[in-house]
């Protein structure tokens, strides 16, 4: 069987990592997360967001480096469940990989909406042109996939840097609410707190996805360490960056919230026309490296015969076809169904946010299982606290991810049942 060939050096490690985490994320979540409580919850939901987050990295970076597979976050499964495990996590990541792309879509739809003056209808055959243009880049190859990730990655930073430097007075008055916020004069809500660090935890998916790729590094003892956070530090430069000049636009009366909020904030700059171009350009960039990831899942499911064969098969160039092909179908019928029923993008993010938080609890545990140097422990209370939080206020919604989990058992023992 074709096997996945090594292209990915440490810096197109950097700039997929980067384009994996930053997209739809940096664009919508500022926006959406103001329409969910007052500037000061937000400050604070950031600042405990971006901490909670360090030690799951650290996890993800140890876990990576044992196990480069391109099967992810299901291996990290299999080593701490078993096979079961497997079965078990590649169910939950294939329905948390069939919201979340189109989500991801139908968000930089709204940013090309409004950059192009089109209609609010036209938000899904825009949605599905971002996801033809993410399968067509990944069909061409992981090296055109890369060329794309480091120009986004440039375009991104560029942009960032130009946008917070053209509205330094709302950077201060963000500074300001952030001030407040530590210390403790600010208005903060702990139901409102939950929901905007949920829905805030988008931002940073995307880490874990990269765990499909790791098969692909170049050097990978050396590289993959230093990607996860090298990474990671770029990631926190640019949302904070941004999310404090936006949450200082808010409070100096410029309508942030929103989806495509940050979009009034581009229009205040000096290239505003061109920085709003290269945002929806950054999108399919984004989705072109979570369709990457998630076509690395289903292949290896499929290789490991959990989803059907056929999946597991590679072209002759070493491209899973049947995966991209499969999957954009599947992504197609579901921003259509979203965009029918109205379904709100908040309430798929923070299902989708859900889902990872489950996958992150796997993975704790295989990291407390596989792991054996004196930093274990406080790494695996830290990381379960953060998760235990962040899935607080979930309720009824954790049904699904446990539907999902249920599916992938049974799917286990069925094909247990065959072998004997």
């Amino acid at each position: 069987m074709s096997e996945l060939k090594k292209e990915i050096t440490f810096w197109k490690g950097i700039a997929l990592a980067v384009s994996m985490v930053i997209g739809s994320g940096l664009l919508g979540l500022p926006g959406l997360a103001l329409e969910m409580g007052s500037v000061h919850s937000n400050a604070g939901a950031w600042l405990l967001i971006s901490v909670a987050l360090i030690p799951l990295v650290y996890i993800f970076a140890t876990l990576g480096l044992k196990f480069t597979s391109s099967a992810g976050l299901s291996r990290y499964a299999q080593e701490s469940l078993g096979s079961c495990g497997n079965y078990a996590v590649s169910a939950v990541l294939c329905g948390t990989f069939t919201i979340g792309i189109p989500v991801l879509a139908l968000i930089g739809a709204d940013y090309a909406r409004t950059f192009l003056g089109l209609p609010q209808d036209s938000i899904v055959w825009l949605a599905i042109a971002i996801l033809t243009l993410s399968t067509i880049g990944n069909l061409l190859g992981v090296k055109f996939v890369n060329i794309i990730n480091t120009a986004s990655l440039i375009a991104l930073v560029g942009m960032s840097v130009v946008i917070i430097l053209s509205n330094i007075p709302f950077l201060m008055n963000g500074f300001l609410i952030f001030g407040e916020t530590v210390s403790s004069q600010g208005d903060i809500k702990y139901n409102d707190l939950w929901h905007i660090s949920a829905l805030l935890f988008w931002a940073f998916i995307g880490w874990e996805n990269l765990s499909f790729s790791l098969e692909e590094f170049k050097h990978p003892e050396k590289s993959i360490p230093r990607v996860y956070w090298l990474s990671f530090l770029i990631v926190i430069f640019l949302y904070m960056g941004l999310t404090i000049t936006s949450i200082g636009a808010q409070v100096s009366g410029v309508p942030i919230k929103g989806a495509s909020g940050l979009a009034h904030l581009i229009g205040r700059t000096p290239m505003g026309f061109f920085q709003m171009a290269i945002m929806v350009l950054v999108i399919p960039a984004n989705a072109n490296a979570w369709v990457l990831g998630a076509s690395r899942l289903y292949y290896a499911s499929g290789r490991d015969h959990i989803l059907p064969s056929f999946l597991g098969h590679l072209s002759k160039n070493g491209i899973p076809l049947n995966s991209l092909a499969l999957s954009f179908v599947i992504y197609t019928v579901v921003i259509l169904i979203t965009c029918l029923f109205k379904i709100p993008l908040s309430l798929l993010v923070l299902l989708v946010s859900q889902n990872f938080l489950v996958l992150y609890a796997f993975s704790i545990f295989a990291y407390w299982k596989t792991e054996r140097s004196v930093l274990r422990w406080v790494v695996t209370i830290s990381a379960s606290i953060s998760c235990g939080f962040l899935l607080s206020g979930f309720s009824w919604w954790v049904v699904y991810p446990l539907s999902l989990l249920a599916i992938g058992y049974t799917g286990y023992y069925r094909a247990d049942r065959k072998c004997k």
